[in-house]
C-alpha cells in the first residue's frame, strides 16, 4: 500500500523517536513489525510503503504515546494509514481483514429494526447507552435509565451507535456520515448534554460533536451516589480493575469508578498498568476481527496480569475480553442493577446480541 502525504507526517516523527523502545513493553504489535519504531518508521519513510496488515495489527489504545517521552504517535499514523489502505483499495479492503462484518454491524446499527431516536424527553439531556451495552443486558440499560431519570427528571434515552467501529477501520467519509445522524438528532431535539455508558462513545461524542456536552455515566453515578441497597455489597470474592483503553486520559472517569466501588464495599487491587497507562483488552481497534491472533494473544496476557480471579471494568467490550482470557469479569452495571451475582449471564453469541437489541428498542417504548 501506498503512503500519503497526510499519512507522511506523521511518519516525519521518526525524527522524534528516540529508540528507547519504552511503547513496545505494553504494545501487542510492534514487535511483530520492528525491532524498534524508531527502524519501522524510517523504514517507511523511505520506502514511501506499508504492509497493509501493519496498521490493523494496532489496536489504536494509544498506550505507545502515553508513555513515549517524546510524545511520539503511533496511534494516529496506524488511523491514517488505515485510511490510506481504504483509499487505495476504493473501501474494498482484503477479506482477512474481515472489514464486511464491521460493515455489516454498523448497517445494522443505525438502522430502525435495531435502533431508536431519541425517546421520553422533557429536559435537555440524554442517556446514550451504547451498542455492547444493550447488546449484553437491556433491562440493565432502562434499569439504568430508570435510576437516572429519578435524579435527572425528564432526561431521554437515545438508542444508537456512535459509529466509532466504521471510523477505526479507517472509512472516514462513511463515519462522517454516520455521526451526522446522531449530531442531527441532538440539534433537532435541542439536546445539550449527553451521559454515556460506553468509554468508546464518550471519546466518539466528545471529540466530534460541537453541539452537545459530553459526560461520563460514572461521574454522574459518583455525584449523584449508587442506590442505596447496592452499598457495601458484602461480597466475599476479589476483584481487579480494569480500566478501559479508550479514556485512558480523562482522570475524572478514573475517580469516578473508584469512588462508585468503594460505595460497593469491594476488595478491589490494582493492575500494574492502570489508568493512564492501562492496556487494551485486546478488543481495539476492530483487531479481534483484522488480526485474531494478536487480539487473542494480548487479551490472554492483560486478563493474566491480574492476580484474583474476579475482574470489574467499565465497558462491556472488556468483561468479554477477560472472559475469554480466563478471568470471571464483570460491568459495573451488573452489581448495580441486577440482583443475583451469580446468575449473570456469560458472553452472548452475536445472533444473542442482535436479539437483545432488538428487545432493548422495544422495551423502551413499554
Amino acid at each position: 500500500m501506498k503512503i500519503s502525504d497526510k499519512s507522511m507526517k506523521y511518519i516525519i516523527e521518526e525524527q522524534k523517536c528516540i529508540g528507547c523502545n519504552a511503547c513496545m513493553k505494553g504494545c501487542p504489535m510492534l514487535g511483530k513489525f520492528c525491532d524498534s519504531p524508531k527502524i519501522l518508521l524510517r523504514e517507511l519513510l523511505e520506502t514511501g510503503a506499508f504492509d497493509y496488515r501493519l496498521p490493523y495489527s494496532c489496536m489504536l489504545c494509544g498506550y505507545c504515546t502515553e508513555v513515549c517521552p517524546k510524545g511520539v504517535d503511533l496511534k494516529e499514523l496506524f488511523l491514517e494509514l488505515r485510511r490510506d489502505a481504504v483509499n487505495e483499495t476504493k473501501g474494498n479492503l482484503p477479506k482477512e481483514l474481515r472489514a464486511s462484518a464491521v460493515d455489516m454491524h454498523q448497517r445494522f446499527s443505525f438502522s430502525a429494526i435495531f435502533t431508536s431516536n431519541i425517546e421520553n424527553l422533557q429536559s435537555d439531556v440524554v442517556f446514550f447507552p451504547g451498542c455492547a451495552l444493550m447488546s449484553h443486558s437491556p433491562k440493565i440499560v432502562y434499569a439504568t435509565y430508570k435510576y437516572l431519570r429519578g435524579k435527572i427528571s425528564g432526561m431521554g434515552i437515545y438508542n444508537k451507535c456512535c459509529g466509532k467501529p466504521t471510523r477505526f477501520m479507517g472509512k472516514e467519509d462513511k463515519f462522517q456520515e454516520y455521526f451526522s445522524l446522531v449530531e442531527n438528532e441532538f440539534k433537532n431535539k435541542k439536546v445539550k448534554r449527553v451521559i454515556t455508558g460506553c468509554q468508546n462513545c464518550f471519546m466518539t461524542i466528545s471529540e466530534n460533536s460541537n453541539t452537545v456536552e459530553t459526560i461520563s455515566l460514572w461521574e454522574v453515578l459518583a455525584d449523584v451516589g449508587i442506590p442505596e441497597d447496592r452499598r457495601n455489597l458484602g461480597l466475599i470474592y476479589n476483584f481487579t480493575i480494569h480500566d478501559p483503553c479508550p479514556t485512558r486520559g480523562e482522570e475524572k472517569i478514573h475517580e469516578s469508578i473508584r469512588k462508585i466501588i468503594k460505595e460497593f464495599g469491594l476488595n478491589v487491587k490494582e493492575m500494574k498498568f492502570n489508568r493512564r497507562k492501562t492496556l487494551c483488552c485486546g478488543s481495539g481497534g476492530m483487531v479481534g476481527l483484522t488480526q485474531p491472533n494478536i487480539a487473542r494473544e494480548h487479551t490472554n496476557r492483560r486478563a493474566n496480569e491480574a492476580d484474583t480471579d474476579y475482574i470489574i471494568t467499565y465497558c462491556q467490550e472488556c468483561v468479554e475480553s477477560m472472559r475469554r482470557g480466563g478471568k470471571n469479569s464483570y460491568h459495573i452495571l451488573d452489581l448495580l442493577f441486577n440482583d443475583d451475582f451469580e446468575s449473570i449471564e456469560k458472553n452472548k453469541s452475536t445472533l444473542g446480541k442482535w436479539i437483545n437489541r432488538y428487545k432493548g428498542k422495544h422495551l423502551g417504548r413499554k
